[in-house]
């Protein structure tokens, strides 16, 4: 799997870019004419997430599988549900660590689906769906708008995109992660 190397991070950063990358992808899914519902573990136990999370939640398996609850809960226009977990990634790459945190939504949330949104090219919005890697270790995905249950159109996600560009890429330092200007 092409892993990219991460310097760690404030919570309180990687927790604000994730929320930007769901609230957008909650918007393009509503618009596409989806119920959408935010079920993450941030909505239904306020104040466990961040530095503050208790060693409750980091060390045992109920919190881990709280920790794991997917994102989106999603019914698509032909009324068939979808669970959808968003990830933040400023290319399309994993970080080291997701694997394993894959490997856990997989076991736990097999139903889920992962749309990671990425500020460096073009689709913006890509879907991963299970295994989420091939044979050799390589991430399976495709633009979002392939996934014809959600509706979404060239047309809306002509209006997201550059959302993408003015609120995510800018985050990000553009020498150390050679982004286009």
């Amino acid at each position: 799997m092409e892993y990219q190397k991460h310097e760690k991070q404030e919570w309180r950063e990687t927790r604000l870019k994730g929320k930007m990358a769901e609230s957008l992808v909650y918007s393009l899914l509503q618009e596409s004419g989806n119920e959408v519902y935010a079920i993450g573990d941030e909505e239904i136990l306020p104040g466990l997430s961040g530095e503050g999370r208790s060693k409750f939640v980091r060390n045992t398996i109920i919190g881990k599988k709280i920790t794991a609850i997917p994102d989106l809960f999603v019914i698509d226009q032909s009324r068939q549900p979808h669970l959808v977990e968003v990830k933040f990634r400023y290319n399309s790459k994993w970080h080291e660590n997701d694997k394993s945190d894959l490997e856990f939504l997989k076991k736990n949330w097999e139903e889920a689906i992962i749309v990671v949104v990425n500020c460096h090219e073009k689709p913006y919005f890509r879907l991963c769906r299970k295994p989420f890697w091939d044979d050799q270790n390589q991430i399976i995905s495709e633009p979002l708008l392939s996934f014809i249950s959600f509706n979404i159109t060239e047309d809306l996600l002509s209006k997201f995109d550059p959302l993408v560009k003015k609120y995510l890429a800018p985050t990000l330092n553009k020498k150390k992660h050679d982004l286009p200007a």
